[in-house]
């Protein structure tokens, strides 16, 4: 328990020192990157900082320079996102119960129970829980316009569903614990050196830091954690490269639709449950649903991105 205290101290202090340094221009206010018409400032970047190492303490492992850099092009997708919902919704009002949902969560990921531990928790980090709410709020509806705009593209082949259901022994699930490193490059031959760049900061800094400044998938918060997945929800290739793997190892990179995927084996668990098909139909449809919506989403915010002026200062 002692350790644990020291652990989290050195980890405040770290993240004080740190925020000074970076408002730390005599004290003034400066541009860091325009966005179009928006402005992301020193102070943002601290905020921000302090906001994605609350998320995940392992951040503090990474040099200065680095943490800097993944805290702007956090906020350069926070921007980019926002201003088309600007141009999408009249309002940015959403459902609160979902909003509570998503809070909880997160508060859990971090194995908080209630969210006055979680407030006070970002207290220490000096995040406002209003602040949390506002990024989940644009994720929120960035989903909704996602879905607007691509449902009638979603295809689900119900019968290999089905198949794969009928497969399963009775009453037996087996699950995988896994992160997630999801990248992509313009150019092909910029593939090589990427991945290499990626699987030296793996064993630098850990998978989490990897996935924390290399993936573009919404599970980068967490360190690229996913949670567990059942075997029937994974494609055969997938399932294929897990099945070479031990407890804590990482498998070969994966192509896949929408870019490159690392993924690292945490855990496997087989649970006993009374089978029931059309419940795990409707599972099954809705994880191949989010999949597909998720990579839609990269495609739409690659594609307003490179419309937008981002001028680093």
């Amino acid at each position: 328990m002692i350790r644990l205290q020291t652990n989290f101290i050195i980890t405040i202090l770290f993240f004080i020192f740190f925020f000074n340094k970076i408002l730390n221009a005599s004290s003034n206010f400066f541009i860091v990157t325009k966005i179009d018409n928006e402005i992301i400032t020193n102070i943002d970047i601290a905020k921000e900082v302090n906001y994605l190492i609350a998320l995940n303490n392992d951040l503090e492992k990474i040099d200065n320079k680095s943490l800097v850099n993944l805290a702007r092009d956090s906020l350069i997708r926070e921007k980019v996102k926002k201003n088309e919902l600007k141009k999408n919704f009249k309002s940015f009002n959403v459902n609160e119960d979902v909003i509570k949902q998503l809070i909880e969560n997160f508060y859990k990921r971090l194995k908080l129970n209630t969210i006055d531990e979680f407030r006070n928790y970002l207290n220490n980090y000096n995040v406002n829980l209003s602040a949390v709410e506002s990024k989940i709020r644009i994720e929120i509806l960035w989903n909704n316009l996602i879905y607007n705009k691509y449902a009638n593209q979603i295809n689900i082949n119900k019968k290999e569903l089905e198949k794969k259901i009928n497969k399963k022994r009775d009453n037996e699930i087996k699950k995988y614990l896994l992160s997630e490193i999801l990248f992509s490059t313009e150019k092909t031959k910029d593939f090589e050196k990427l991945n290499n760049e990626i699987r030296k900061k793996i064993l630098e800094n850990g998978f989490k830091t990897a996935a924390n400044i290399y993936s573009k998938s919404d599970t980068s918060k967490f360190g690229g954690r996913i949670g567990f997945i059942e075997e029937s929800q994974l494609s055969k290739n997938i399932l294929d490269k897990l099945n070479l793997l031990n407890i804590g190892e990482i498998t070969d990179t994966i192509k896949v639709p929408n870019g490159y995927l690392i993924l690292k084996l945490n855990e496997i668990k087989i649970e006993k449950v009374e089978k029931d098909f059309k419940k795990e139909l409707d599972n099954l449809i809705r994880f191949e649903t989010d999949r597909q919506l998720n990579q839609f989403s990269m495609i739409y915010y690659n594609k307003i991105k490179l419309n937008t002026k981002i001028i680093n200062e």
